[in-house]
């Protein structure tokens, strides 16, 4: 005796509904990026970024006692190396 096989048949209630976007919204989303023309500052070590932080101004209270702190780690430890609180440079000051 030969077992007989059912196809399944798909009923509409299957399919998955996709969301309808309008164009324009997608075309903002692409043209804007965060953080543009917004100026920042971080705090280097030699010419390097120390942290992953930035600030909005270099008198920012939290930017001059992270200069501070690494101030007191350079003293330890001296390579002749100067500490600034300088204006972000997304070439030089990225974190990969």
């Amino acid at each position: 005796m030969v077992k007989q096989t059912k196809t399944k048949k798909v009923q509409s209630a299957d399919e998955v509904p996709n969301p309808v976007i309008p164009e324009a919204v997608l075309e903002e989303q692409l043209t804007w990026s965060p953080g543009e023309g917004a100026v920042s500052f971080v705090v280097t070590r030699g010419g390097l970024r120390v942290s992953d932080k930035d600030y909005p101004s270099a008198d920012s209270e939290r930017a001059i006692s992270e200069r501070n702190f690494w101030n007191r780690v350079a003293t330890k430890y001296p390579d002749g190396t100067k500490l600034e609180i300088v204006r972000y440079d997304k070439k030089k000051h990225r974190i990969w």
